[in-house]
Order: C-alpha cells, then sequence, then structure tokens
C-alpha cells in the first residue's frame, strides 16, 4: 500500500490513499508525514517514536510550527493498523530494543560503584553483551528481510487475487 505516488517527478496521493476515509483530504505533506512516522521501511524507522517525530516534522515541514492534527494521528492510526503484521510488530519491537541497546551501552560507566563502594557495571559483563551484538545484527536483518519476503508475497494478492504469469 503506498500513500503517494510519483507522476512526472511530482508526489501525488495514490488512488488506494484516496478510497480510505482517514486519508482523504490529508495533503501531500501530510501524507509523507504518516509514511514517515509509520512505516517500518521508512529511513526514520531507526529512531525511536519521540525522536523520529523530530526528524520527520524536521525533513517534512522545515523548522515551521507545524503540529500534527487529530485528522493526521487518526490517518497514522490507520495506517498501523493497515500496514503492521505480527512480523512487522516484531520488528518494531526489536528495532525499539536496539535503540535501549545503544543508550545501554552509551550510558554504561564502569567507574560507578555502588553504596558499598563496589561496581555496578563490571567489565566482564559489558565484554560479554559487546560479543554478542554481531548476533544481535544478524537476527534483526533476518527478521528485516522475513518481513520483506511476506510483504513481497502479500504484494503479489490483491484483494485476495493471487496474481500469476497469466494476470494482467
Amino acid at each position: 500500500m503506498n500513500l503517494l505516488e510519483i507522476v512526472n517527478n511530482v508526489a501525488v496521493p495514490s488512488p488506494y490513499t484516496l478510497t480510505i476515509e482517514e486519508f482523504k483530504g490529508l495533503d501531500t505533506k501530510e501524507l509523507a508525514y504518516v509514511f514517515f512516522m509509520c512505516d517500518h521501511t521508512s529511513p526514520f524507522a531507526v529512531f525511536d517514536v519521540e525522536q523520529r517525530h523530530d526528524e520527520v516534522k524536521l525533513s517534512v515541514y522545515g523548522k515551521s510550527k507545524w503540529t500534527a492534527s487529530s485528522k493526521v494521528k487518526g490517518a497514522c492510526d490507520k495506517y498501523r493498523k493497515l500496514k503492521e503484521t505480527s512480523a512487522v510488530k516484531l520488528l518494531k519491537a526489536a528495532r525499539n530494543s536496539i535503540v535501549k541497546l545503544e543508550r545501554y551501552f552509551d550510558t554504561v560507566d564502569l567507574t560507578l560503584l555502588d553504596d558499598n563502594g563496589k561496581p555496578i557495571y563490571h567489565a566482564k559483563d559489558l565484554v560479554a553483551n559487546l560479543s554478542k551484538m554481531g548476533d544481535v545484527v544478524d537476527g534483526l536483518i533476518k527478521l528485516e528481510d522475513q518481513v520483506k519476503k511476506q510483504e513481497q508475497v502479500n504484494t503479489n494478492a490483491r484483494g485476495g487475487v493471487v496474481v500469476n504469469k497469466y494476470s494482467s
């Protein structure tokens, strides 16, 4: 499902978008905001929700004081409902966990001591966690690939009709 299509080098709402009540009346920038905020394939999907909002708003609207209206928020809710399979939900949860791991590695301080003068964080635990990061990244890549494959299968079915080489 594409919210926008490129026609003569101009982004316009797709015919699909125009048929769904929650998307009707939204302008191109609002539809772009919905996509960038809600779609797991968005280049902004690597950010947590608060940072994603700030980055998308800046990229789409610049430094204006734009805020998402209730109509835009409703469109986001509808888009998520239409796009999120179980696999996509797992992928989003995995990405959120990666953000938390990133924060952990950024903030862990091996010199911090508890009230008894013992280290809060242990170097051996940090090293063990770091050694497993490759497995985490590989697992995320594998999950992303599985989601892409599932979406390709779903894209090949239009309204429950399977598209094959004889379909036009």
